[in-house]
């Protein structure tokens, strides 16, 4: 597996969702971080787009 290095970023998110993440990435003991990554590459892979606004 062609691994990437990780690299420090920072974003903006409502402090009600980090928890929320926090919580969903401690159970199968994984970092926020990998967490993230894992829902964004599953949410990729479900091909959804962004809804665009009404």
């Amino acid at each position: 597996m062609n691994e990437e290095v990780r690299k420090s970023v920072t974003i903006e998110m409502k402090p009600s969702i980090v928890k929320k993440a926090r919580i969903k990435a401690v159970t199968p003991e994984k970092t926020l971080g990998e967490w993230l990554e894992g829902a964004v590459e599953e949410k990729e892979a479900r091909g959804e787009r962004e809804e665009q606004p009404k």
